[in-house]
Formats: C-alpha cells, structure tokens, sequence
C-alpha cells in the first residue's frame, strides 16, 4: 500500500528537523510511494531543505502563534509546500489543494483552514514577506554559518549562498582506461544526452538521467562523480604500481578513479555497509581494490609504518560545501559540530601519516568551506609534526589558501571542496 507523496515528504522533512540525517532515513520512506512519484518525493524533500531557513522565516510570519512541539510537521507541511508553488510546476491550486489534504494524512484534520490560511497569504503576500526575512535567511543559510562564510569568503558569498539553493550538476567520470572522453560524449549524443565537457575527464549532463539511461554504464565505461571530487585523483597523480591509501573511502569514487590511473589502491573505511559499496564500484569498473574494514584513527594500527608511496584522507566533515547534495546540513548541522570534526579530523592525520614512506604525498580533502576543518588543520599538523612539509597543487583548482586551495562552488560547476598535498621527505 503506498502512502500519499506529499505527506510523506512532510514527514520526511519533519524527522529532519528533529535532527535525523536524511542519508539514515530517505531511503525506507521512498518505498512507501509509488515508484512514480518517487521522482517528485526527491523534488519535494531536497529542494525543501535547500531552501528550509528561507521559508523558514517565512512561516514564522505567517503563524499568529509559534506550532505546539507535537504538531511541528506543519511547519514541515508549510515549507514544503511554499517549495512547491515557487519551484515545481505543480498549479498553484493543486499545491495549495494537496497541502490541505495532508492535514488529515498526518492527522491533523483541524490544521486544514490554517495551511489553506497560510498560502494563500503567501501567495498574496509573498514579496513583503521576503523582504522582511533577516540576512542568512534570504541567503537560505542558518544565521552561525553565514557569519561564519561572510567573514570568510566576503567575495563571493553571492556565489556560494546561490550554488547552495541550486540542484547539484550531474557530472559523470569517464573511464579514460576504457575508452575516452570525446568517445564517451558522442555515444552520449548518439543517445539522445546532452552533455558539456567539465575537467580532465568529466562530462555535465544538461538534464539528468538515471544511471541504467547511460551507455556502457554497467560496463564500467563511466562513474558519477561531481568534478571537484575528480580532482583528488589528478591531484595525487599516481604512477602506474604506485601503492596508494584511500584512508576514508567508501563509497569508493575516489579510490576507484585512483585505481583507473594505475594506482595499486588500499581502501579503508569505518562502515561496513559502506565498504561494501566500495567492492561493488570496483567490480563495475572491473578494477582491482583491497578493502580494509577499520577506523581511520586506529589504521597505524593495522597496517605497517611507511606502506604507501601516496595517501588520500578525505575526512568526515561539515559538508558545508556539498549543501545542495546534502541540504540536511543546513537544518541539522550546528556550529558546535564544527569542533567535533575539527578534532576527528586532526586524530585522523596523525594516524596515517606514519603510513606514508619518505618521499611519499599525503592529498588532504575536505567537503567543507570553514577554514576550521581546512587550513586550521593542516597548520596543526605542520606545526606538530617535523617530517611533514607543504607541497604545491600540481595545477589551480579554485582559491589560493595558506596550506592549499579551496573550490569556490558555483550553480554549474563542481562542489565546494579543499585540497592540500603534503609531503614527507626522504631523511
């Protein structure tokens, strides 16, 4: 029996607001409705979170009186559907209609004339309301973040606030071993896909389209990775043979490009579940990975000192620059989350550095745009840790940093990641 789409996403927005990762619990409610509303129920639920502290603020007005606890999927039910007059091309009665219709879904039949109250308001009112929206909130950011992004990045803070509230580009690495990027583009068009070049080796399809659309997929010829991902493999640009870590790698895009270059690739990830996904990249892509189940903190560990000619350590991080592939970030993440990463990450690069032999990189990544997680990190550890020393990027890939370079995210390029390449001298 499948469940109304609407209330399930006003459902799935609520558990959001309530601190539950969207990655934990997206999955289970999409099998409730039909698989062809599945596609809207993304439509609803992602694009919703992108824009929460916008219409946030929003509601606030619109409410005479701040929602009991217990009825906060109405606040849920209220941006949700603001989403979709703005966004979707739902008409604007069908929005409106199939809003108060989920007031008896999520049995809440008394809330009917106070959604139905609250958008039409909206409708009428919708100019003056935006203008009466604090900063962060017409930046559709929580108001920690953008202060913390405008004494940062005060250049370019349109850029990132507006990459923010966007879909994310659908960028496919082409499987250059297989066959290449200009050959990958006319089966592309021979198909019916438009596409447009982004990187080394990267295609940005203009519509996106399910993966089982795509040629030779299943074959291995081609993987879905956004471009600034791609870039840790040309970064470390291993030599053919050359023994590399992948210290945080599920699902495996990174460790699997590294491997496509040539790389003998070590992936090492804390989730079981995860790894898994790794092996299974890897026997698409029909390369060859060796998959260690273990945390990143206790790898020095597990494997002996000075095992690999290159490490990549993509930490666990804020997610501050992937925010329109994880929009959850912008309702559950908390500015004292930041601290928390900040010390995982510098225990993880302390582990592994006695990984790498002498003469060996080590590629610092990070999806965050606080310096905090980044610079401050790397500063640390240069400052601790006698045998490591700053390397150039082999090319620029976005802002110059004092460690390294940032990835300024933009509405059709590649996401907001940093990168910094340490080496470690031969005595």
């Amino acid at each position: 029996m499948t469940v109304p789409v609407r209330a399930v996403a006003a459902s799935l927005l609520d558990d959001v607001a309530q601190g539950s990762s969207l990655n934990k619990i997206y999955a289970r409610a999409e099998r409730t409705v039909a698989e062809s509303e599945q596609p809207f129920l993304r439509e609803l639920v992602y694009g919703s979170l992108r824009l929460w502290p916008l219409y946030k603020g929003v509601t606030r007005q619109l409410l005479e009186r701040p929602l009991k606890a217990k009825d906060s999927v109405l606040e849920a039910l209220l941006i949700m559907a603001m989403y979709e007059l703005d966004e979707c091309t739902t008409p604007d009665y069908a929005s409106v209609s199939g809003a108060v219709d989920c007031c008896e879904q999520l049995g809440r039949p008394w809330a009917n004339r106070l959604i139905n109250g609250c958008l039409r308001r909206y409708q009428r009112d919708q100019e003056t309301l935006i203008k009466s929206l604090g900063v962060s909130e017409r930046a559709a950011l929580p108001g920690w973040l953008h202060k913390l992004l405008s004494k940062s990045y005060s250049e370019q803070l349109a850029q990132l606030t507006d990459a923010s509230r966007q879909r994310p580009p659908f960028t496919l690495r082409i499987n250059t071993e297989r066959i290449s990027v200009d050959g990958y583009h006319a089966l592309l068009t021979e198909a019916g896909i438009e596409a447009r070049k982004a990187g080394a080796c990267g295609l940005t399809l203009l519509q996106p389209v399910p993966v089982s659309k795509l040629p030779h997929f299943q074959d291995g010829f081609v993987s879905v990775q956004d471009a600034s991902a791609q870039l840790a493999g040309l970064l470390l640009s291993p030599k053919r043979g050359m023994t590399v870590l992948d210290a945080c790698a599920a699902p495996g895009g990174k460790a699997c490009h590294l491997a496509e270059l040539g790389a003998t690739v070590t992936a090492a990830d804390i989730s079981e579940d995860r790894l898994a996904k790794v092996d299974e990249n890897a026997n698409r892509l029909n390369v060859s990975i060796t998959s260690i189940l273990s945390d990143g903190r206790t790898l020095h560990e597990v494997l002996a000192p000075a095992s690999f000619d290159a490490i990549l350590l993509d930490v666990p991080c804020s997610a501050t620059g992937v925010m329109r592939r994880n929009p959850d970030v912008k309702v559950i993440r908390r500015k004292s989350d930041i601290d928390q990463f900040a010390a995982l990450q510098s225990e993880l690069l302390h582990s592994v550095w006695t990984l790498l032999k002498p003469g060996g990189r080590l590629l610092y990544a990070t999806c965050s745009l606080l310096p905090q997680e980044n610079d401050v990190i790397v500063g640390s550890f240069l400052d601790g840790e006698a045998s490591a020393r700053t390397l150039p990027l082999p090319e620029t890939i976005g802002e110059p940093m004092t460690y390294g370079q940032q990835v300024i995210p933009s509405a059709v390029g590649g996401d907001g990641l940093y990168y910094s390449l340490l080496g470690k001298p031969i005595a």
